[in-house]
């Protein structure tokens, strides 16, 4: 309804909602009983509701001086999985980056952001060719895992280094100063 001037909410009902208690959509939607309300408000709290990343819909009314709003819950991530990975070390690192963890609502859009942050993790990492995969498998209540397939392939090496150009600076002095450094059998030595 169209509201022409704000009115005052006597009475807040709250449906769909399975974990997240009702208390906590009130705060996350910033409203409570007898607070003035119009159709800004109403959009307002929508978007609030949206950007707690716990809902996959929201819909937010006002009639009879009853706010309702009706909410469909994300589902929760019970566990991670990485497959096709060896090393804790690399492991460790790709899950601290990650935006996804464990009991935490499930977001279609970070895990494709994840995906993108674990293929350029790896690449820095020096393995260029690796695939990622990721997916979730549905459980029973509204939960999810979510499954990291890796395959690494072979970590890429730099074979030599060549320095063109003019040559105001010697070569040595140039390989001090730069981060990468060839390849040569003798360098698991050091």
């Amino acid at each position: 309804p169209k509201f022409a001037y704000s009115e005052i909410i006597n009475e807040i009902r709250i449906a769909g909602n399975e974990r997240i208690p009702e208390e906590t959509i009130l705060v996350f939607s910033k409203i409570s009983k007898n607070d003035r309300i119009d159709e800004n408000k109403l959009n307002e709290i929508l978007k609030n509701l949206y950007d707690s990343n716990y809902f996959s819909f929201v819909n937010v009314t006002f009639e009879n001086k009853t706010l309702n709003i009706n909410v469909r819950e994300l589902p929760i991530i019970y566990n991670l999985k990485f497959t096709g990975l060896k090393s804790k070390t690399i492991t460790q690192t790709l899950t601290d980056n990650l935006k996804l963890k464990e009991r935490t609502p499930f977001n279609e859009i970070f895990l494709n952001e994840d995906k993108d942050k674990l293929k350029t993790i790896l690449r820095k990492m020096g393995y260029f060719f690796s695939e990622v995969e990721m997916y979730k498998v549905d459980l029973k209540d509204n939960r999810v895992d979510v499954i990291i397939d890796i395959e690494l392939g072979e970590k890429s090496k730099i074979k030599k280094i060549s320095f063109i150009g003019d040559k105001k600076f010697k070569n040595k002095k140039l390989l001090n100063v730069i981060v990468s450094e060839e390849n040569k059998f003798w360098k698991f030595l050091s």
